[in-house]
């Protein structure tokens, strides 16, 4: 055989191989119609997203044909947290086909692709309707999710014919089941609900009349060396002392050569007085002068021992002060805690002299506080009678509600304030932890005591696009229209949607600042991802 022949044969086999690889191989398929060698119809892919049993599925199939493999690409998401969602990392996957006669094929997936992926393949054996149910068995979470009613074609051509026409609507913007799983993300149904009515204004957190107090000294003086030093956030009793103070007024005014001279002098003159008493004592015994020249001598006497006794202590008190340490008997000044709770400030330095009126330490109580709303004059008699309020402050994702079982109204100001045309509403709630800080501004929410039944959506899903309210609704699990809405009535952490969503889509209640974000940068890809 030539050269040539040869080569001719090895390019002949060569492209014989290549047919076959490129999936021309499925057995069966002549009898599917393509006897003539042509290329089969691509099989319509579906998709679906369902929630139960505290799971998320979203699944991307091919449609169901005879005999055919169908892999399901299964996304598996724990949705028991409304904070946050989370990939599933463990378990096993079983699909069940269960047909309209009772039949069932069973199809297992004992591994996860990858984080969150399971892909059982289904291949089903007879055509008809059926349910398609998948059960997830693991360590981190359980259950089963119906994804509803299929159909197994007998053929691809009859899979193809049957698929519906794309619907051309509202453009759709992609956020990947793989984005989600990286950031605090959770979606929530718009649904009916029973809101209160409310007035939403500002406010801010106070401490509790009589439960807040600021000690100041009372005089010039040194902190005593030594002595208790209050510090912040020290937790404190009723009637402990937090500082003690030493006079030093009399010691800015003299030297101690003085008051030593002065103290000697006393002495001095204490011991002459007392020497006249018992001379004037030894005359009237001789009757050489009259009794009323003893009492004088004995009242000179006293008044000798009391200079002499002021000046000793006046001594003892200068020494100290210059000292750091307290003088004897009361030379002191003690500051203490007229309640129980908490050093909130504290400007205390053992040896520093301090001026008359310094503030030296606050003590508050925050067992307890005060939230004071400030509402507008006309929305003023709503709350008149307000039974209660919620609101939010920087730094706390969670709501705070104040009504009668976890707090009380203490009043509603009887005067507005002529700066800002409000008036003040006060309330008294509880802060066992301590989490709340007194200083702190908030978001209110008064009730007005009016209640309404109405579709509502949590107030995490709502964002600002341009000074519009803005939601992303779920399409599909990763799939979301953007809508603008309409909001009514805001009330414990949900607010009534007038326009933009209906009752029963799914709305981005976590995670929606990410994708708007998502959305504005192009981070998104635009292609689906290959499993």
């Amino acid at each position: 055989m030539s050269r040539l022949h040869l080569l001719a044969l090895a390019l002949a086999c060569a492209l014989a191989v290549s047919c076959k690889e490129r999936g021309h191989g499925h057995e069966g398929e002549a009898a599917h119609g393509h006897e003539d060698g042509g290329a089969e119809p691509e099989r319509p892919d579906l998709s679906v997203t369902a929630y139960q049993d505290g799971l998320e599925l979203f699944m991307e199939y091919p449609s169901l044909v005879v005999g055919q493999p169908s892999p399901l690409v299964a996304h598996f998401t724990d949705a028991r947290n409304p904070e946050g969602f989370k990939v599933v990392t463990k378990g096993r996957v079983t699909a069940t086909l269960r047909y309209a006669d009772g039949a069932e094929e069973r199809f297992v997936a004992d591994k996860l692709l990858r984080d969150g992926i399971f892909k059982p393949e289904v291949r089903p054996t007879k055509p008809g309707e059926a349910t398609l149910t998948l059960r997830l068995e693991g360590e981190q979470v359980a259950g089963t999710v119906e994804a509803g009613k299929v159909t197994v074609h007998p053929t691809v051509a009859a899979a193809v014919a049957a698929a519906p026409p794309e619907e051309v609507g509202e453009p759709a913007m992609p956020f990947l089941k793989e984005q989600q799983w990286k950031t605090q993300y959770a979606t929530a149904p718009a649904e009916a609900r029973v809101l209160q009515g409310g007035v939403r204004t500002n406010g801010e957190l106070k401490p509790v009349a009589g439960q807040a107090a600021e000690l100041s000294a009372p005089v010039a003086g040194r902190v005593l060396v030594g002595g208790p030093v209050a510090h912040l956030g020290q937790a404190v009793k009723k009637g402990d002392v937090l500082v003690r103070l030493v006079p030093t007024a009399m010691a800015g005014t003299t030297d101690l050569a003085t008051v030593e001279m002065e103290a000697a002098r006393a002495r001095a003159e204490l011991g002459l007085a007392e020497r006249e008493v018992s001379r004037a004592e030894e005359m009237l015994a001789a009757r050489a002068i009259p009794e009323k020249q003893l009492d004088a001598a004995r009242v000179a006497r006293e008044v000798a021992a009391a200079r002499a006794s002021a000046a000793e202590r006046q001594l003892a008190l200068y020494r100290g002060t210059q000292s750091g340490a307290g003088g004897p008997g009361g030379s002191t000044f003690e500051l203490r805690s007229p309640l129980d709770g908490v050093v909130s400030f504290a400007d205390v330095t053992p040896g520093a002299v301090v001026e008359p009126g310094k503030r030296l330490v606050s003590v508050i109580n925050p067992s307890r506080l005060w939230l004071e709303a400030k509402v507008y004059e006309a929305d003023a008699p709503k709350v008149e009678r307000s039974p209660g309020a919620s609101f939010t402050v920087a730094g706390f994702s969670r709501e705070f509600t104040v009504d009668e079982k976890t707090g009380r109204r203490v009043a509603v100001g009887t005067v507005v304030d002529a700066a800002t045309r409000t008036v003040p509403v006060l309330f008294e709630l509880p802060n066992p932890e301590g989490a709340l800080k007194p200083g702190m501004f908030a978001k209110v929410t008064l009730y007005t005591g009016e209640t309404l039944r109405a579709v509502a959506i949590p107030e995490s899903a709502v964002v600002d696009d341009n000074g519009r309210p803005t939601v992303f609704v779920m399409e599909g699990g990763e799939s979301f229209f953007k809508r603008a809405i309409r909001p009514g009535v805001r009330s414990g952490g949900w607010v009534q949607v007038l326009d933009g969503v209906k009752e029963g889509e799914r709305v981005v209640s976590r995670g929606a600042y990410e994708l708007k974000l998502s959305t504005a940068t192009g981070a998104i890809p635009e292609h689906g991802h290959q499993h």
